[in-house]
Order: structure tokens, then sequence, then C-alpha cells
């Protein structure tokens, strides 16, 4: 198998993952995890948010 058909099935059985974990578990459960990994790519982001929504066109 090449890499990119590995890396889609690997991608695909990650959605499955989450899709069944998020219905399985309480929204705040998987809500409060999705909080820590969100605020924590924002820590470390080289781009504040004013400069991204400049970027993008928005005010």
């Amino acid at each position: 198998m090449a890499f990119n058909e590995e890396n889609l099935q690997d991608r695909l059985k990650f959605v499955d993952f989450w899709a069944k974990y998020i219905l399985e578990h309480d929204d705040k459960d998987w809500s409060r995890q999705q909080n820590v990994i969100i605020n924590s790519c924002l820590r470390t982001a080289k781009i504040t948010k004013e400069s991204y929504l400049k970027l993008k066109g928005k005010k």
C-alpha cells in the first residue's frame, strides 16, 4: 500500500473513531477536550486573531 493510501486509511479510521466517541460520550466531556486542543493551538500560533481576520479580509 502506498503512503498516500495508508495515510488516507488512517485518517478515515480516525474520523470513524472520533464520530463514535462523540456519539458515546457526554457533550461536555468531548467539548472540554476539544477546547484544550484549540486553546493550545491558539497559544502557540504565530499569527494573532486580528492578523488572521485581516488576512481573510474580515474585520
